[in-house]
């Protein structure tokens, strides 16, 4: 299972590797979104996104970028992923910011 450094993960399903997990934070157990290793088809290919939602009261204070590193880690170092996508829409730049914070280069619009 991947791993960060102020946010657990509760998984949906008994698949740990693949899927949307809810995220909470440690010290209060909060739930503050889901985030995971999503398979999406693009142009006929199977890729596996970065997928996170982080509930609008806790944006800014870094938990996008810990958690989409968190689980790039595990993709690559746990699952052998040489490659990811992370799928963000035009003016989320936001998410664009965390994709660039982890190592992620833009490929298409």
């Amino acid at each position: 299972m991947w791993r960060s450094k102020s946010l657990s993960i509760i998984t949906y399903e008994k698949n740990e590797a693949y899927g949307l997990k809810i995220i909470e934070l440690k010290e209060t157990n909060e739930r503050i979104g889901h985030a995971g290793l999503v398979p999406q088809r693009i142009i006929e290919e199977e890729q596996i996104e970065i997928d996170y939602w982080i509930a609008p009261n806790f944006l800014g204070m870094g938990y996008a970028t810990e958690v989409a590193k968190a689980l790039r880690e595990y993709g690559e170092k746990e699952l052998s992923l040489n490659k990811m996508i992370s799928l963000i829409p035009i003016g989320n730049t936001a998410s664009q910011k965390v994709a660039i914070n982890i190592g992620m280069k833009k490929e298409r619009d």
